[in-house]
């Protein structure tokens, strides 16, 4: 198991490598992922809450919990509707403390982290400035959800004026540890941005309504339309508008439009896209919520998809 980092000293001010293989760290991402869709699926079944579903599962949960060790091939999780709870418990135990055997969120984020290293070309950013140069655009606020490192070029670069960074387990004194979620909406408008920047983040909200909701808040901390162009950078793993059976690419652009989004630029990777999107300053309208249909069958599709209601 990987060796917790030491802590940032106060008189270095800056954050040392994460000694992590790209290969190891790109491992160690897909099971995350792995573990969490398992769990988001599981508690829908039960109809419990992932805040306080531990105190109503019981002694089933804890045993499997407390006694469940790594193996030596990840686990390979089936169950459906029909699955019994105390089997669903058990599942939610080992998932939990594979979690943590293998790190908690910390080591996660450490692998991302490696993962968008500017030396290996994995600094999505890049792609913004690129635009924001190539249309001739400035910001002067900017709101960056899931920061991993205050030295990207988001930061260097000087065309997004004041950063304010985010993240749920900031690993820099730079970055201010919140959820976007959780965090206060705007009084006014000196709590408001006319950038947001998120990337590979939408596809680590648990659930498809979670990223709806994350979507409409979005538009509520942007600026009242006026000369600048308010706009949100979001970057995807590709398989979610590629390889899902029930999103597409042109699907997610419907979706993002009933936000009040449109496309202004666009850049397919090998295993990432990116979008540029512009907000038209209306307010959500509330709708009836549409059932996800199935676009893209197969068993070796994903299920990504974004629910608004």
């Amino acid at each position: 198991m990987l060796k917790r980092p030491k802590t940032i000293s106060s008189s270095a001010g800056v954050q040392r490598k994460p000694k992590l293989k790209p290969q190891k760290a790109r491992k160690i991402i897909r099971r995350f992922h792995v573990l969490q869709k398992n769990k988001t699926a599981l508690l829908r079944i039960l109809d419990l809450d992932e805040s306080d579903y531990k105190d109503k599962l019981g002694s089933v949960y804890t045993k499997e919990f407390e006694t469940f060790k790594l193996p030596k091939k990840p686990e390979l999780f089936k169950f459906d509707n029909t699955t019994a709870k105390s089997e669903i418990s058990k599942m939610l135990g080992r998932i939990d403390k594979e979690v943590e055997l293998r790190g908690g969120l910390h080591i996660y984020q450490m692998a991302s982290t490696v993962g968008q290293a500017s030396e290996r070309g994995g600094d999505s950013s890049k792609k913004l400035v690129e635009w924001y140069k190539e249309l001739g655009r400035t910001a002067t606020k900017s709101l960056e959800i899931g920061c991993l490192s205050p030295n990207n070029q988001i930061s260097t670069s000087g065309l997004f004026g004041e950063v304010t960074r985010i993240d749920l387990n900031s690993q820099d004194p730079k970055i201010l540890q919140q959820d976007f979620m959780e965090r206060p909406l705007p009084v006014d408008d000196t709590d408001r941005f006319d950038l947001i920047l998120c990337s590979l983040v939408l596809n680590f909200v648990p659930s498809a309504e979670k990223r709806g909701e994350m979507l409409k808040r979005m538009a509520q901390f942007l600026l009242p339309v006026g000369e600048t162009p308010l706009s949100v950078f979001m970057v995807l793993p590709l398989p979610c508008v590629s390889n899902s059976r029930y999103m597409s690419r042109e699907l997610f652009l419907e979706v993002m439009g009933k936000v009040g989004f449109s496309q202004v630029k666009y850049h397919e990777a090998n295993k990432v896209a990116y979008w540029l999107f512009d907000w038209d300053g209306k307010k959500p309208k509330a709708g009836k919520k549409e059932k996800k249909k199935e676009i893209l069958p197969g068993a070796t599709r994903n299920n990504f998809y974004i629910a608004l209601g």
